[in-house]
């Protein structure tokens, strides 16, 4: 290799470099680090074990349910932190990109923040969802610079606890003996539940397989973002294919996210879950 080439490798080194400090200092991970740290600090231990007599009320598929997914008898869910391994897409016709996931939920006062990231178009982008204080935001950037989404309000709220209910019913099912959540058995294998987080309700619809695993989870009252960067209602659905043991509860490993638009619907989300840890203390 001459000269030139030395130089191109070395100029080549600093730009990922500069790329990797941005990102980590000035990008969206340091404030999602952030708001995890002010969870960290406001939510107590989580107090007791999941008994019989917490499942007594909820209806037979859920009681069924939080027993396979070893809940009962287990400490309650202070907060949960995953890592998941993933795959999007913006339309049905577009390309899917690999993405990392970090991902960390708090269930006494909820909140829930979700940091990813992934190259588009040979460009790193993040993206940070924050629910934290019945509020939500998300933010996408390019290069931890360019900002190309920056969204809040009233909407993104609402889609917002539809996701945040999402996660309790697939990965920390000992959080449906809350008292927020209103349940009502549609058939044999069909629950509808209400989820309320202060002034926020929202809908879903379970479906459970007859050994009492939950095979997905349907809501409207999710919003999708259109190209132009409006939010939308749609049909929002996840349907999961695995469950895997960790820690002694078992959890939804892999799974899909569906858009389900007048148009057409379309899977833009693919998961599979790499490691998920409980009742995390801070350091």
């Amino acid at each position: 290799m001459g000269k030139t080439g030395y130089i191109l490798l070395a100029l080549l080194a600093i730009s990922a470099g500069v790329v990797y400090f941005l990102i980590e200092s000035r990008g969206l991970r340091t404030q999602y680090e952030s708001g995890i740290r002010r969870m960290q600090k406001s939510t107590p231990a989580a107090a007791g074990t999941v008994t019989e007599r917490d499942i007594q009320d909820l209806p037979t598929l859920v009681q069924k349910y939080l027993r396979v997914a070893g809940a009962v008898g287990r400490e309650k869910i202070r907060n949960f932190r995953v890592v998941w391994d993933g795959a999007l897409r913006s339309d049905k016709s577009g390309p899917w990109m690999s993405a990392v996931i970090l991902q960390e939920n708090f269930f006494n006062d909820y909140s829930r923040d979700f940091y990813l990231t992934a190259f588009m178009k040979g460009l790193p982008v993040s993206v940070w969802h924050s629910y934290q204080n019945q509020q939500a935001t998300m933010q996408v950037k390019i290069a931890s610079l360019i900002s190309i989404v920056d969204l809040k309000g009233e909407e993104l709220t609402i889609a917002e606890t539809v996701t945040l209910f999402n996660d309790m019913c697939l990965l920390a099912p000992a959080a449906l003996i809350d008292k927020r959540i209103r349940w009502r058995t549609v058939d044999a294998q069909h629950v509808e539940a209400t989820f309320t987080n202060g002034k926020y309700s929202i809908k879903a619809r379970l479906k459970f397989r007859e050994n009492g695993e939950l095979i997905d989870f349907i809501s409207d009252d999710r919003y999708y973002l259109t190209a132009e960067n409006k939010l939308r209602r749609e049909r929002w659905s996840t349907p999961v294919s695995e469950y895997r043991e960790f820690a002694g509860r078992r959890v939804v490993s892999r799974g899909e996210a569906i858009w389900h638009l007048n148009e057409g619907a379309f899977t833009y989300g693919r998961f599979l879950l790499k490691s998920i840890e409980y009742n995390v203390m801070p350091n």
